[in-house]
């Protein structure tokens, strides 16, 4: 079995996942209306442009949430509710 690049020796690397987290396009901005990869549109009402989980808003169902400047909400894995572009 192959070695993926995020893996040492067959173990999970730290390092390798944050430095390819802090490459990725910023995509959250400022506060405003932005769009998930599923579709739902989502109000962010701060957005600090650092590399941690500091932008925050809410769904239209009310339920509020943190979102990393690149629109992720795991640095790990790609979800639904990811941001993926400003809502038109």
């Amino acid at each position: 079995m192959g070695t993926d690049q995020h893996q040492v020796a067959g173990n999970w690397n730290p390092k390798a996942w944050f430095a390819a987290f802090v490459a990725m396009p910023v995509i959250i901005t400022g506060p405003g209306r932005y769009v998930t990869r599923a579709g739902e549109v989502v109000t962010i009402e701060m957005a600090l442009q650092r590399h941690a989980f500091g932008c925050s808003g809410v769904y239209s169902t009310g339920q509020r949430e943190e979102w990393h400047m690149s629109g992720r909400l795991m640095f790990d894995k790609e979800t639904p509710n990811d941001i993926v572009g400003v809502a038109s």
